[in-house]
């Protein structure tokens, strides 16, 4: 197993990866490797021995110098297994690891200030079980100031696909402008996705495919669509900075295809995905712990996504 160097502190516009021992670190890392890899970025490996140090500040519980130790310990060995795996996957790309006591979500809060990415793992469980995420991956996507990948384990090293739901806001626009920028380094299509759930026309409830109620309605809400669209795709040829911090300087052609669909949002933008596939969700708020918690939409799909999620904050 690989000696693990330690950094003092996260390299600047890094892919952060939350490492802690369990099933889900060969996905996280899988994922992480491969997109710092694209992107010709530092990996930066994080495993944090939780002593019982509240993320909001208050100590909960104090662990004896005994027990630190041998969490520090398992820290190490679970870092340098990830390290070993990065190695393997993408021997050219930088790894940088740190291992410390505290609050988990707290400490890779902390690392997203200086991080471009950061991704964090989650198990293959019910529904129930994965409502709230588990505690430090719900914490680090709702307080993050950078964008956050939500990896379940068994996912693997990449998108087949990205899939983005917009509706016509400015965060759906960032959104849309980050997967623009994943599909361009990954090489891979993406699906633009605006659902409607209830419409009125003319004072009637749409109903039925086919009728000129329901095109009008069709056609409106791809017009939001193709606007958001429009405009995401002017910042990234313009070369602003978009989800991992470097500028967008490839000319490799992304395949977009708009898609109008009906249900409930959340539903409607997980319809048909894949494990393989990448779906991309906006949210408002500016990150930190006194940031805004995430919309309804980004927390269901969140929720009952088979396939990594990224948030990205508008």
């Amino acid at each position: 197993m690989a000696t693990v160097q330690h950094a003092q502190e996260t390299p600047e516009n890094a892919v952060v990866v939350a490492i802690d021992g369990t099933r889900k670190d060969e996905a996280v890392v899988t994922w992480a490797a491969a997109s710092a890899q694209r992107r010709g970025v530092a990996l930066h490996l994080v495993s944090v021995a939780d002593i019982g140090v509240s993320a909001f500040g208050g100590p909960e519980s104090a662990a004896s110098g005994g027990v630190v130790d041998q969490l520090l310990e398992s820290a190490d060995h679970a870092l340098g297994e990830a390290v070993d795996r990065v190695r393997e996957l993408a021997p050219e790309v930088e790894v940088t690891a740190s291992s410390q006591t505290g609050s988990p979500s707290r400490v890779l809060v902390d690392a997203a200030q200086r991080a471009a990415l950061v991704v964090v793992g989650a198990s293959r469980q019910s529904r129930l079980e994965r409502a709230v995420l588990g505690s430090v991956s719900g914490a680090v996507i709702n307080h993050a100031d950078c964008p956050v990948i939500l990896v379940p384990e068994g996912s693997g090293g990449g998108p087949a696909r990205v899939i983005v739901g917009v509706d016509g806001s400015s965060h759906s626009q960032a959104a849309t402008r980050a997967a623009l920028d994943v599909a361009r380094h990954a090489a891979v299509p993406v699906t633009v996705v605006i659902a409607w759930h209830v419409e009125v026309v003319d004072g009637v409830v749409v109903t039925e495919p086919g009728t000129p109620h329901w095109e009008k309605v069709e056609t409106r809400h791809r017009e939001i669509a193709e606007r958001v669209l429009a405009a995401a795709r002017a910042e990234v040829d313009a070369g602003r900075t978009t989800v991992e911090g470097i500028e967008a300087t490839t000319d490799r052609p992304v395949e977009v295809t708009v898609e109008v669909r009906r249900g409930h949002y959340a539903k409607a933008l997980l319809e048909g995905t894949s494990d393989d596939d990448l779906v991309v969700v906006g949210t408002r708020g500016r990150g930190g712990f006194s940031g805004l918690m995430l919309g309804s939409v980004s927390q269901r799909v969140l929720e009952t996504a088979t396939c990594p999620v990224l948030v990205m904050r508008g």
